[in-house]
Formats: structure tokens, sequence, C-alpha cells
């Protein structure tokens, strides 16, 4: 006759000790995470700016009207024939700064600024056309 059983399975103390493991590892790698996805939001929020030029140009070269473009905190105010458009965005903070798309689809100032990390960065502006070179 046998007086104990093997019991199959974990006791409470195991499994606490596993849970604690694993809220430290995800203590640990949370952070990275949300850093990587702010860091792909922001790639995603800039390529959108640079979308929105490309397009507002064809729109002022095909239309024929000049379109004005004012960044300011998180927000672009586009202006096309006295329609005003907000555009917000999460993680992009603009350096205040008027634009203007000519019908001829050149971008006056070229470039624009966002400020990141305390530091402000620069990022050119790509007109319709390039310039012929000799």
């Amino acid at each position: 006759m046998c007086r104990f059983k093997t019991s199959a399975g974990f006791s409470l103390i195991e499994l606490m000790v596993v849970m604690a493991i694993m809220a430290i590892v995800m203590g640990l790698t949370g952070g990275l995470v949300t850093k990587a996805v702010d860091q792909q939001t922001r790639q995603v929020e800039l390529q959108k700016v640079r979308q929105l030029f490309k397009r507002l140009s064809y729109q002022a070269y095909y239309s024929g009207y000049p379109i004005a473009l004012r960044m300011q905190g998180s927000q672009i105010a586009v202006t096309v024939d006295e329609q005003v458009t907000f555009m917000d965005f999460e993680q992009l903070v603009f350096s205040p700064n008027d634009y203007s798309i000519a019908t001829n689809s050149q971008i006056s100032p070229s470039s624009y600024k966002i400020l990141f990390n305390d530091t402000i960065k620069e990022f050119q502006l790509d007109s319709m056309f390039q310039r012929y070179e000799d």
C-alpha cells in the first residue's frame, strides 16, 4: 500500500515565482516596445508630410491656384482657394513657419523643421519637378 501520492503539476509558490520573473521581463522590455512604436509612428508621420507636400504640388500645378500652408505646433493648416483644412499629428512638433506652393509647383521655403528630443531637425522638401542642371 502506498501512503504518498505523487501529484503531477506545479505548486502555488512555483507559479508565483514564474509570474514574478515574467513581470520583471515584461517591465524591462515594455519600454523598448513603446519606444519602437513611437519611432515608427514618427517615421510614418514624416512620410505623410512629404506626401502632403507632393500632393499639394501636383494640385497647385494642375488647378492653377497657389496653396498656402502654416505649420505650427503639431498641426498643419492648408489653405486652398480660401478654404482651410487642418491636419493634426501625434508625434511631430513643427517649428512655426508659413509655406507657399506656387502654380509651377515650387515650394517656398524648401525645408521644414521639427522639434525632436529638445533638438531641432531640418528636413528638405522635394519639388515635383527636378531642376535641369548643365
